[in-house]
């Protein structure tokens, strides 16, 4: 097998930024298209070296912005039309080398080109053109941070609230999201909420990047177990066959899966499309009971199987001690606690 070189992985991980400066100063379809032959010819062996996608990753992304400029200098006839007309006065040797179905599908790329790295940053595997004209097409869900300001509908904040007392920190928000959520504090994309400390009563609503999202659920899970975090809510879709969705089910006292997908508020105050995934509401805390009282008006409601261990351990104990000892317990456990 031969061995990936350090100059052409380098290369390879430059790729984009050097295609982004090379294509400024493209004026033509047959420019475009020798770089397109010659970063498809890279993609090509660095896919024979199966050199992963570190390397990979990044030649897809050229290969997508360089389909992009040929789709923006595309004139009206494509090689079909050229076919028919030619042979007849006027016709014109201005003329794209690709069929129809093709340009069209670069005229998309190119309609949305300015998505193109925003894609790759939430694609876990080596960015396609399929797969981001389906993340184009598709409606939004949510994001609290950024420009992408999509934010959840009221009842959802006021019933987290109703369940945790107040909200104390929305770590994932902006200055519009919190006029609804109205938490103590909030971090915004600028603050990076991933550098904080969080504390007490947490609402989370988390970037839905793949790769965002799964680091906000990863320190909402330390920053409980470090008891720093008294209670939260969070807001995500019900992806339970990802590993962040499975470790925040694990972390969960109790969990609500809304009746209807959740239709999220533009920043003009619209509602959205109907999202293509359903959501979860995941509660972590120890008042698992109060949010299924109040969330099961929202939607289906269970104890986790953190829950149910841990509810399941303190049965088992209780039902051990003798009865003047289990009646001293039992109050006990009657009494507010400081949320530790």
């Amino acid at each position: 097998m031969e061995l990936i070189t350090k100059s052409f992985a380098q290369q390879c991980i430059s790729f984009p930024a050097r295609v982004d400066a090379m294509l400024a100063k493209v004026e033509s379809v047959d420019e475009a298209k020798d770089m397109l032959d010659k970063a498809s010819a890279m993609k090509h062996y660095a896919e024979k070296l199966k050199a992963g996608i570190e390397i990979e990753r990044p030649i897809a992304v050229g290969v997508l912005k360089i389909k992009a400029k040929i789709g923006e200098l595309c004139p009206a006839k494509t090689r079909e039309k050229a076919g028919a007309m030619k042979g007849k006065k006027g016709a014109t040797a201005d003329v794209v080398p690709f069929p129809q179905t093709t340009i069209a599908a670069y005229r998309k790329l190119a309609d949305h080109k300015d998505k193109i790295d925003e894609f790759a940053d939430a694609c876990e595997e080596v960015p396609t053109q399929g797969e981001f004209l389906k993340f184009v097409q598709a409606p939004h869900v949510t994001k609290n941070t950024g420009e992408n300001e999509w934010y959840t509908p009221e009842k959802y904040i006021e019933s987290a609230r109703q369940v945790m007392g107040a909200i104390d920190l929305d770590p994932a928000s902006c200055e519009d999201a919190n006029a609804t959520v109205k938490a103590k504090k909030f971090y915004c994309m600028a603050d990076d909420g991933l550098s904080k400390r969080w504390k007490g009563n947490v609402w989370l609503n988390p970037p839905y990047s793949k790769d965002l999202c799964r680091r906000f659920i990863d320190k909402l899970i330390e920053e409980r177990k470090e008891g720093r975090v008294s209670q939260a809510i969070v807001l995500v879709n019900n992806a339970t066959e990802t590993a962040w969705g499975q470790a925040l089910l694990a972390a969960s006292a109790a969990v609500c899966f809304p009746s209807a997908r959740i239709q999220f508020i533009s920043k003009y105050g619209k509602l959205g499309n109907c999202p293509l995934q359903g959501q979860m509401v995941c509660y972590l805390g120890d008042k698992p009971d109060g949010f299924i009282d109040v969330f099961s008006d929202l939607g289906g409601c269970l104890h986790s199987q953190a829950a149910s261990g841990r509810l399941g351990a303190i049965r088992r104990l209780v039902n051990a001690l003798k009865p003047h000892e289990r009646a001293v317990v039992m109050d006990w456990l009657k009494e507010p606690t400081d949320g530790r």
